[in-house]
Order: structure tokens, then sequence, then C-alpha cells
């Protein structure tokens, strides 16, 4: 591997070339780019079947080896063809075909720019002057860490990409604005857009105009501030011819100096990134915003009240919210009161916080009141009870645990929960108490499979009264042919199970069990068509749609009728909207043959993918 030497900070040495292993000493390296080249070029000539037509020379000396070494073997650098060498032509073809440079050599050399690059430690200007914004290395005042470019005059600011677009300008900089750290130049026409900065470049004009006979230097005026004095205040300049200018004189050759604004900025979400494209959006028509920036930049165009782009990020964000920005853009939302945007980040959590939030490091930042709300909701889809439950699980793990980067795999999480004390459930203690809300907001009476009963036992998370309550009811839903106790609200109550229609085949099938009984669920599209057709249905337990495996150790009810109220509820996008089609609480009494073994068919028109449907069961009591 390179191993790269640091840069000393004189501006008069010469271009620096890195001391690497298996380079020769500088004395002996001919020109830079030799040695990248060869390397670029060796694979390839190693794989030619032909007579090599073009020497690659080397520099080489005879006081040092020349170890030609790179990636995890040296043998494809060799520079003569392989020949029968197949071990070797082996490595050569895949190097060749190796796509991704690690980042070692990404800084040594790249195809686009075939020098070197280092992150070296330099000296950088804090207060750079007003035609450019660069980094110094005499007379340094505070330092930084800057990544330096062969030839560059100055390492990449956030600023520099506002500076692009500025600088296209014809007009000459008559505004400099000086905000978190750095300064940004400005034009004076372009300022209408943001209110804020309209103001101070009033404000400042006047103040100027109070003052301009006594000094022809820029102003300085801040937002936090009242207007003070100038910044620069020279009396008189000798002129050219031996006399004194006066300052009525000076005002009449010399052009006077940008006006500088100080605009002090205390949010957190304002990063100089941020504030670079907010100012740089000051010179387009349109807002131009990435979506991994359009927190910050919203966040920068509410302090500057630029309301073209504030919309546009709104805009922007309403269309992208994804597991990875729906916390951040709910977030945004509530701080700056967004209905709009509030209302369709709780809209996709309510559908994806199973399907998609579940299994990603995001679910760290879902907020406890959110999280609280979500579960309480109607709408709230899941596969199943357990899955929710284990949801809430991992959101619990990852709050205990701030420091996960990664979201570790189902068994980790559950030897991570065994682990802990067994003197009392993790709800019962200190630290676990602000989390029962959640678990009571769940529907434990809707896990049944003994695994999982199996699995919530040995975690010891749950109080032992409720544990002892749960395993109470399935004892007796069990023995009594699937009667629900207490049972008093569906939209509660009911056990919630659910199939996600988002690709082809759209067509989705799901056996369940519930206390000895086995139904199956069913979506299918009708055709080419938007029609879709949802239905339920009550199994034999002769019925080729059950495996062996399946009811090998489940209990089978022969009962031939049970009552049964259901619901089946769709949610869909109709025309780029939201809708929710429900069939209502139904009741039905399943049998056991072909014409009472079946629901209703609840057929909907005119839907698109992705189609979440809910299936929602209860056995009331006789």
């Amino acid at each position: 591997m390179a191993q790269v030497l640091s840069i000393g900070r004189s501006a008069n040495t010469e271009p620096f070339i890195p001391n690497i292993s298996h380079v020769p000493p500088l004395r002996y390296l001919r020109s830079p780019s030799t040695y990248p080249r060869y390397l670029m070029k060796a694979p390839y000539i190693a794989i030619e079947n032909s007579a090599i037509q073009e020497e690659v020379k080397v520099p080489c000396s005879r006081r040092c080896r020349l170890r030609k070494q790179a990636g995890l073997t040296n043998r494809w650098q060799l520079p003569d063809q392989l020949g029968s060498d197949f071990l070797g032509k082996s490595q050569a073809f895949k190097a060749v075909r190796a796509g991704v440079v690690n980042d070692s050599l990404k800084r040594i050399m790249t195809a686009d720019f075939p020098l070197y690059v280092h992150e070296v430690e330099v000296f950088c200007d804090p207060v750079p002057h007003l035609a450019t914004s660069s980094c110094g290395s005499t007379a340094p005042t505070s330092t930084k860490r800057c990544v330096r470019l062969p030839g560059s005059a100055r390492p990449v600011t956030p600023e520099d990409l506002f500076h692009y677009h500025s600088r296209g300008v014809a007009q000459k900089i008559d505004v400099v604005l000086e905000c978190l750290g750095s300064f940004w130049e400005l034009h004076s026409p372009y300022l209408t857009k943001s209110r804020v900065l309209t103001e101070l470049f009033t404000s400042a004009n006047k103040q100027t105009g109070k003052t301009v006979s006594n000094s022809p230097d820029y102003h300085c005026f801040s937002s936090s501030d009242k207007p003070h004095r100038k910044c620069a205040s020279p009396l008189s300049q000798r002129s050219s011819r031996g006399r004194y200018r006066t300052n009525s004189d000076r005002q009449l050759h010399q052009p006077r100096r940008p006006v500088v604004l100080k605009l002090n900025i205390q949010d957190p979400d304002i990063t100089r990134d941020a504030l670079a494209v907010a100012l740089q959006n000051l010179y387009f028509s349109k807002p131009e915003v990435e979506v991994r920036e359009a927190a910050g930049v919203l966040a920068a165009a509410a302090e500057l009240a630029f309301q073209a782009l504030f919309q546009g990020c709104i805009s922007l964000m309403m269309s992208s919210i994804s597991a990875s920005t729906v916390c951040q853009f709910h977030y945004m939302a509530c701080k700056y009161r967004e209905e709009a945007l509030l209302t369709a980040c709780e809209r996709w959590l309510e559908l994806n916080l199973v399907p998609q939030l579940q299994s990603g490091i995001h679910l760290r930042n879902l907020p406890h009141d959110l999280l609280q709300k979500l579960l309480k909701s109607t709408r709230l889809f899941t596969f199943s009870e357990y899955h929710l439950y284990r949801t809430v699980l991992y959101w619990v793990f990852l709050q205990l645990n701030p420091t996960v980067q990664i979201m570790p795999s189902h068994s980790s999480i559950l030897t991570y929960f065994i682990s802990l004390p067994k003197k009392s459930a993790l709800l019962e203690r200190d630290v676990g108490q602000k989390y029962l809300a959640l678990f009571q907001s769940l529907r434990l009476h809707g896990i049944t499979a003994n695994k999982h009963l199996e699995e919530i036992q040995q975690i010891n998370l749950l109080p032992q009264a409720r544990l002892l309550h749960l395993f109470t009811k399935h004892y007796y839903a069990l023995q009594s042919g699937g009667d629900v106790p207490y049972f008093t609200d569906f939209s509660t109550q009911a056990m919630r199970f659910g199939l996600l229609v988002d690709r082809e085949p759209q067509y989705r099938t799901e056996t369940i069990s519930l206390y000895g009984f086995f139904f199956e669920l069913k979506a299918a599209r009708h055709g080419e068509s938007t029609t879709y057709s949802f239905s339920m249905k009550r199994l034999k337990y002769n019925d080729p749609a059950l495996s062996f495996r399946a009811c090998e150790r489940h209990p089978f009810s022969l009962l031939q009728g049970r009552e049964i109220r259901y619901e089946i509820k769709v949610q869909s996008t109709v025309d780029g909207k939201w809708q929710i089609f429900s069939t209502g609480v139904l009741s039905k009494e399943f049998g056991v043959t072909k014409k009472s073994a079946k629901s209703q068919i609840f057929i909907v028109k005119g839907l698109s993918l992705p189609i979440y449907v809910s299936f929602g069961l209860v056995f009331p009591s006789f």
C-alpha cells in the first residue's frame, strides 16, 4: 500500500511527489505519471496473446529493488506476457474485470487524473479577500483540514459551488454576505428573492448613504446589531502626482467597494453546504435541490425568507419520502408546521413502518410519540401482529444501543435481551418504564404461534403478570373453539394480517392459523386490467393448500361451522391520491363445504401498485 508523507508548507518548494514503497526513489523517477500509466497498462499487457507492441519502461536502479505490487498479488504486474502461467493469467483477468478501486488507490491516482492526490494538513485563512476565498500558507491564524489537489490554489470548500454560479454573472459584485464563518459574494438584483437579505441590504444602503462623505470604503451591517462604524476609514491617500487627494476626489476616481452584510444563524440544522445551495438558488429561475440536502436547504430557505426555495423543498420532500428520509422530513414538517408534509410522512409510515422501516438503521430516528401514534392508528399496515411486535422490539434495542451503526440480525437482538439481568423484566425497571405504553398498544393476543410465544417468554421483556394473562387467554380460546373473551371493539382488538402486492406476479396468497382454524387469504388481479379481487377461505384438514409441515404440530378444529367477524381493507393510490376501500365489519359462519367456506369477494377497480391489503379477524364468544 502507498505511504503518503506530509507536504511542506513552504510556497516556493517544488510540487510534492509521494514516496511509495513499491516505487523507486524520487531521484530515479523521470515523471510523476510514468508509474501510474504503467500500473494501469500492466494487466492488459499481461493477458495479451500477441507480442508486446509497446514497451513500458519502468525506471529502475541497481541500488534499489523495484517491487511491483498492487491488490492481493503482484503476478499480473510483470512487464512480460504470462504465457502458460494460468494462475497469473487468471489473476490478470480478475484485475481487469474489477470495477471498484479501493480508497487507498483512489488517493494515489484516478483514471481522470492520473497523478497524486494527498490528504494533508494545511493552513487556511479564516477571513478571505472579497474577490476570492483562498487558503494561504503564510501568516496563518487558524488551521483546518483540507484536501489539496496538485496545482490547485486552494482546497474545495462549500462556498466554491456557490461561487461557480455567482461569478458567472456579468454584473460586478456589490454585496458580500458574512455568514457561518464564510464570505459569500452576491449581486444586489438577485437579493429580491430573499426578504431577509433585501432588508439587510436596504438598511445597509441607508447607513452607507449617511457616512459615504466620510469614507469610500465598504461598510458593515449586521442582522443582530445596529449599524456600526465603518470597517476602514483612511483619511487621505497620496496621489501619483505627489499631492494628497481628498475624500471627494477619491469618490470620483475610485468605485465604491461592496457592502458587507452580517447574518448570524444559530440554527444547527443549517450547515455551510445547505447555505451554499440556498444562496446559489438566488441565481436560478427554478429551485434546484438534491434530496439528500433538502432538509438543510429548507432550514436555510426559512432563515433567509426565501419563499420560492422553501416551497420547492417542500414539494421535493413530499415526492421523495423513503425509509432514509421520512424521519428527518417529519421533523422538519413539525418544526415549520407544514401540515401537508407532516400528513404525507405519517401516511407513509402507516403503510411502510413494517415493510420497509423495520429492518433499517433509520428506525432509531423515529420519535417515541410518533411511534405511539402509529401503533394506535386504524390504518396501520402489518403482515401480522408478531411483525409489529418485532418492529417495536427493534426500536427499543436501537434506543438502548445508540452507538450501533448497522442493524443487527434478529438472533443478535434476541441474544442481547436474553443476556439482560433476570431479576425483573425490562419494562419493570427504570430504564424500560418509558417503553411500557408502546407494548400496551400492541395486540399481543394476536400472536399465537408456539415459537413466537416462547421467544417472548425467553427475552424477559414483559412483566410476568402480563405474560400469565396472555397465556391464559390463549389457553381459554383454544379450549373453547376460538372464543375471544372480553371482546368489545373490533377496530382495536381484531387480529390483523396483511398482503402486499408491489410487483409481478400480481397474485398473493397467505395461509394463517388461529386456534385450530386455517384460512387462506388471497389477492389477485383480473387479467391485465387494474381490477383486483380480495377474499378469504377456510381450509379443511385435507386441503391441498395445507402442507404436512404446516399442520403437523398444530391443533385442528373439526367444528362444522364457526362464526367469524372480519373486515377486508385495501389501501392504494387512485389518480395519484391514497384512498382506502373497505368491506366494513362483516359476520359470517365459515363452514367446511365449498360454498360456506368462502367469504364475500371484494372487488376494487382502478388500483395501482403498491397495494396494501389488511384482513381483520375476531372470533366472538357464543
